[in-house]
């Protein structure tokens, strides 16, 4: 990215990443003197983001200094907090939950089975050396992937986790993600008992852990 940007702009110049993911392209045009723009649709990537331009490039994430044209950077159009996302539409606030594990949302929203989305997991994916014929299995839903339930309530309880162990059941998935705000004692114990008496995991993330970056990890 570094050779790329030297190449293609000038000092002062703008340059706009708009899948730009953890950040390298705006890394780079931030050392070589560069203005920057970047977008994610994932708040998580947003945030890591945030903390790599912070802690590698000493810039200050403070709108007051960037209105100024100081050293310093602004992420926007973020829920950040969880009084906010409690006032999405119910619909708006699956696609963000599900983005926010690195998912993908089920676009079906009614009659969805159980599963509001869908994460799969790269370390575990197999090897495929370059593009060709067996590439899209990877994509293929009878791979290996995780079900994501999402409830936008305070706290789940054990039916929740009662229909959310059926689909795991159902989909034979190893493990699962349930979001939420929050979780009753006795939907902890059942997710206990759940994996004592199967060996399935159910990782239940709150909101709170996921606008704190705690995702990575839980979902190891």
């Amino acid at each position: 990215m570094d050779r790329i940007i030297r190449a293609s702009t000038n000092e002062g110049d703008i340059v706009l990443d708009a899948f730009c993911g953890c950040g390298t392209a705006l890394h780079a045009a931030e050392t070589l003197n560069r203005q920057w723009i970047g977008i994610d649709i994932s708040p998580t990537a947003c945030r890591v983001v945030a903390k790599r331009l912070r802690d590698e490039c000493r810039l200050a994430e403070n709108e007051a200094l960037w209105r100024a044209g100081r050293r310093a950077f602004v992420v926007q159009d973020l829920p950040w907090t969880s009084e906010r996302l409690r006032k999405l539409p119910p619909f708006e606030f699956e696609n963000w939950a599900v983005i926010a594990l690195g998912g993908i949302p089920n676009k079906v929203k009614v009659a969805d089975m159980g599963i509001d989305g869908r994460v799969f997991p790269v370390a575990t994916a197999p090897p495929v050396p370059g593009f060709n014929e067996d590439a899209p299995a990877l994509f293929d839903v009878r791979g290996n992937w995780y079900p994501i339930q999402v409830k936008q309530i305070t706290k789940v309880g054990r039916p929740d986790i009662d229909k959310f162990e059926a689909v795991m059941m159902r989909e034979e998935r190893q493990k699962g993600v349930f979001v939420s705000f929050g979780y009753t004692s006795d939907a902890e114990t059942e997710i206990d008992r759940f994996f004592r008496q199967t060996g399935k995991v159910i990782i239940p993330l709150t909101v709170s852990e996921i606008l704190d970056e705690q995702i990575a990890r839980k979902l190891a």
